[in-house]
């Protein structure tokens, strides 16, 4: 039993970590021509309040069980709300494991097949998943006890080729808010959304500590601006938005003699993979604890078999990666739902729930 609160903070910091550094710089880049850290500050403060909001409706329930907060209003009105959230979960997973698929043939598996890569990474995932959540906070732990310095050293040797030229301007003279509301930026908060929703799913075995959650959240402010501005500092504008993977590209230009490894790309994208395999593990067993829910006379491992059997199927029907780019535009009122309202809706039942057992305690 974790009673101090730090197995809950690592997930979270992992979950985010799996996906900043793929996913997050080109669609940045895409939105946005100069002026990155003012996208970058809008969505973390966003993102900062989103999860204080959520974490503050949890604390005032008895139950801390999200699930069983939206069913406190209603049966029927809780998996209203709720179905939107497990689509969500379905897409993000598809989408990741296609994504995170196609990177690892760009990079080193050109002669694997995209099948075979995705299958494995599903795999990991499906056993992840079956293990528990217990389980995968433990895994958390030792991941970042591996990975966490390899990962800062190749972040500290991509400032091998920067150029702070690039830097300027910092801020456009006619700098509008229009890329609020562009599909690129909107898109690029997959990174934002979502991973906090399974701390209102949590055993009570593992504690949750709002000061370290936010603790948490504020160290990855610099991973999300490093994700962005070593690309930038090193390429450009005009040639980072080319790239589909600008940070992978950045590490590439490294050059080290006297490393072990030929190319440091390998050894950090190996190291991110273990986040986004734990990523993809803990929104499987979101899907999981949410069906079991729903469907409670079937055991875990059945459901766990066809939702991954399912999912996997899904992503390898998808032709081609515009199809993806695709895929990720169209989930957008999705990401928002599950990005602010269902953060504002279960602050909402908490609070209700804290003035009614006030109320009570005071008749008494």
């Amino acid at each position: 039993m974790d009673k101090s609160g730090y197995q809950a903070t690592i997930l979270y910091v992992i979950c985010h970590m799996g996906l900043i550094f793929f996913l997050y710089p080109s669609d940045l880049f895409t939105a946005m021509d100069m002026g990155h850290w003012i996208g970058i500050g809008i969505s973390y403060a966003l993102h900062t309040a989103a999860l204080y909001v959520y974490l503050k409706g949890l604390t005032w329930t008895a139950q801390k069980n999200v699930v069983d907060m939206f069913r406190s209003i209603g049966t029927f009105f809780a998996w209203l709300l709720l179905i939107p959230v497990f689509f969500y979960f379905g897409i993000a997973i598809i989408i990741t494991l296609r994504a995170y698929s196609e990177m690892l043939t760009l990079v080193f598996l050109s002669s694997t097949p995209l099948w075979a890569i995705q299958l494995l990474l599903i795999g990991i995932a499906f056993l992840m998943a079956w293990q528990g959540m217990a389980s995968m906070a433990r895994t958390g732990v030792l991941l970042v006890i591996l990975f966490s310095f390899p990962i800062l050293f190749v972040l500290c040797l991509s400032f091998q080729n920067v150029d702070w030229y690039y830097l300027l301007p910092i801020i456009d003279r006619e700098q509008t808010f229009h890329f609020l509301i562009k599909p690129d930026f909107l898109v690029s908060l997959f990174v934002y959304a979502g991973g906090f929703f399974f701390l209102g799913l949590l055993p009570p075995s593992i504690h949750i500590s709002l000061k370290k959650m936010m603790l948490g959240c504020l160290l990855l402010l610099p991973m999300f601006l490093l994700s962005v501005y070593l690309p930038l500092l090193t390429f450009g504008q005009t040639t980072a938005e080319l790239y589909e993977f600008p940070m992978l590209m950045t590490i590439d230009t490294v050059n080290i003699t006297w490393l072990l490894f030929d190319r440091i790309t390998i050894f950090f994208l190996l190291s991110l993979m273990a986040f986004a395999l734990l990523y993809l593990g803990v929104t499987l067993w979101i899907l999981l604890t949410l069906t079991k829910r729903a469907i409670p006379v079937i055991p875990n491992l059945y459901l766990l078999i066809v939702l991954t059997a399912g999912l996997f199927a899904i992503s390898m029907a998808i032709p081609n990666w515009d199809f993806l780019k695709k895929l990720q535009g169209w989930i957008i009122p999705l990401r928002m739902y599950i990005f602010l309202i269902v953060p504002l809706i279960t602050f909402i039942i908490g609070w209700r729930h804290k003035h009614k057992a006030s109320r009570t305690t005071e008749v008494t």
